[in-house]
């Protein structure tokens, strides 16, 4: 009964079960289930070819059976993204924020500046946040994308803004720090328009240049009085966040692939 072995394949394929284990078991049983109506047919004296165009007609509707259990397991597939989702926030941003304070450290050991008042200093902590936050919310407006199926970006960019909207209530409530929110929305939403509607790499980058130079500027002019030095040294320093910031549109979206597969071939052997 090759046709009904595709069929069930095919239902199996489309419920988008996260674990292996179970598809391998939906199977054993849609097969069983047809093998028990093919041995009662057989029984009415039914030759193959009768029995394998009476399962195929008497099955239901491929598309509706996938549906149902891609309806079943839902909460699984949505405990199995948002575990994916959360190893990738903190690896990238973990791996961001060391190639970004490796660049910065570079920077102050050339300009003259003790290291440490580089890595063990208030603005350290900050940046930390911006960039988990960045992370966070760039990797939140690609996944929500998927959510859309016209103007995506613009419809999960306003959800998203909408979420961290309610999340800087609830820390501006409790007392707690906000900003590092705000930056990183408005952050991710500014890498993700430029991925999205900038064709030319180049054009990408000088975008980056410009708009992360000119806030490296205005930073600066804000500590007034400044030395030219600490002046170029800002820009630089916010340079070197842009360049961070840029590989990390590019790394994404292969991390997060990468990590939610991993997660499914290991759910697959429990």
């Amino acid at each position: 009964m090759h046709a009904a072995d595709e069929l069930i394949d095919r239902i199996v394929n489309r419920s988008r079960i996260p674990s292996a284990k179970r598809r391998r078991e939906i199977q054993r049983e849609l097969r069983s289930h047809i093998e028990d109506f093919a041995v009662a047919a057989r029984a009415a004296g039914r030759d193959e070819d009768e029995i394998e165009r009476a399962v195929l007609a008497n099955f239901g509707d491929p598309g509706q059976i996938a549906q149902g259990f891609a309806w079943v397991y839902r909460h699984e597939r949505r405990r199995l993204r948002v575990f994916a989702y959360t190893l990738s926030t903190v690896l990238l941003a973990s791996s961001l924020l060391a190639a970004i304070l490796a660049m910065q450290t570079g920077l102050a050991f050339g300009f003259g500046t003790p290291i440490m008042n580089v890595l063990a200093s208030r603005h350290t902590v900050i940046e930390a946040l911006d960039i988990l936050a960045s992370v966070a919310a760039y990797l939140g407006v690609t996944s929500l994308e998927n959510l859309f199926k016209s103007r995506q970006f613009q419809k999960a960019a306003f959800l998203l803004a909408v979420i961290f909207t309610i999340l800087m209530a609830s820390c501006a409530a409790a007392g707690l720090h906000t900003t590092f929110l705000f930056y990183g929305l408005v952050n991710a939403l500014f890498f993700r328009a430029i991925q999205l509607f900038v064709n030319p790499k180049v054009a990408r980058v000088g975008i980056v240049v410009v708009c992360f130079s000119l806030a490296g500027l205005v930073s600066a002019l804000l500590r007034a009085p400044v030395s030219q030095v600490t002046l170029a040294a800002t820009c630089v320093s916010w340079l070197a966040m842009g360049a961070g910031y840029q590989l990390m549109t590019h790394l994404a979206a292969r991390v997060d692939a990468a990590l939610l597969n991993s997660l499914q071939r290991i759910q697959a052997g429990y």
